[in-house]
């Protein structure tokens, strides 16, 4: 049964959980058959700097299903931005620790 990927995708901005879930579904069973999802990578990598922790969990597990279809390497270069990011935090979390200590 082919789905409509563009629908479904929208879907994953949802404020119905139930509705994003079901889409999200629907894309993985896709991303475990085809590549027809890997060319909305750039659009999953986004959904990683989403104020909602939902949304960065649905991007994060789609990228993860596009990994075997990752023929541009574009797994490397989210995990390069999120560990920077990261990175970022936590040292920004540090300092502010030892100034609130002194």
């Amino acid at each position: 049964m082919e789905i409509n990927i563009e629908d479904n995708f929208s879907l994953l901005f949802d404020k119905n959980n139930n509705m994003a879930y079901k889409a999200l579904q629907a894309l993985q069973k896709e991303c475990e058959e085809s590549d027809k999802v890997y060319c909305y990578m750039d659009r999953l990598a986004d959904m990683m700097d989403n104020d909602n922790s939902f949304i960065r969990t649905r991007g994060l597990t789609r990228i993860a299903y596009n990994a075997k279809w990752d023929k541009d390497n574009k797994i490397d270069e989210i995990i390069d931005k999120s560990w920077k990011k990261l990175r970022h935090c936590l040292r920004r979390k540090y300092f502010r620790h030892i100034i609130h200590w002194t």
